[in-house]
């Protein structure tokens, strides 16, 4: 309520400027409170807290123009939906490399009859909030992964050489060998060491690797640095 009572205060002094005369220095301070009432509306839409943003990232770009992180390129696997929409885009780099995160929102939309009006009414439900990252590492692979939970959805797994991990997780790859090489016993370990947030991650062959955590408790500092220790794992 805070930011957008801001928000329209700043519109109302800029009107009130513009009408009496076009006085520039209201019009000026009604645009500053209005685009500080954006600002604050925008990184609490996203969750975002920017003190904790700069602890991991640098270069930072709120809601950038362009994309490199698109869900429908992640191969990671979702719940069924009606609906994804995409929202508080934020780019970046970590030690060099070109990151994006958002976060994302599944909705499906069901129909009922209305009694009163005998008119049917759609309805839409959120049945999924999570983060989504994508890290660009630099660096090819010689096949694609990707780890999901188990139980998260109902898709035929296989498995890693590592037993505590399959209890967890979920495998599918292009090249059973290839990815198994991949997931060394050192890499196994280290995402282990990360697996008490529920998460997924997607590795393709050009070296993007996409990472989903599945809490929708927004980008708080635990979130982004469960990120940065994924891109670790996979960077070198």
């Amino acid at each position: 309520m805070g930011k957008r009572l801001l928000s329209i205060l700043g519109l109302l002094i800029a009107i009130v400027g513009i009408v009496f005369g076009g006085n520039l220095v209201l019009v000026i301070i009604g645009c500053v409170i209005l685009g500080l009432g954006q600002m604050i509306k925008d990184k609490e839409d996203n969750g975002l807290n920017m003190n904790v943003v700069h602890e991991f990232f640098e270069d930072i770009k709120m809601n950038p123009d362009t994309h490199i992180l698109k869900v429908r390129n992640t191969n990671i696997p979702l719940p069924k939906h009606d609906y994804c929409n995409a929202s508080g885009y934020v780019q970046g780099k970590y030690k060099g490399l070109d990151i994006e995160f958002c976060t994302i929102k599944l909705t499906d939309v069901t129909e009922a009859l209305r009694d009163e009006t005998g008119l049917w009414e759609k309805n839409e439900n959120t049945i999924y909030t999570g983060e989504w990252m994508l890290c660009k590492l630099d660096r090819k692979f010689n096949t694609w992964l990707t780890i999901y939970p188990r139980g998260f959805v109902d898709l035929k797994p296989s498995k890693a050489q590592n037993e505590a991990f399959n209890k967890k997780f979920n495998l599918c790859y292009g090249d059973e060998e290839l990815a198994l090489e991949i997931l060394d016993p050192n890499r196994l370990e280290k995402i282990m060491a990360l697996s008490n947030r529920k998460f997924s991650i997607n590795l393709n062959e050009d070296g993007r690797l996409y990472m989903a955590i599945h809490d929708g408790h927004g980008f708080n500092s635990e979130n982004l640095k469960c990120f940065v220790d994924m891109i670790d794992v996979f960077r070198e």
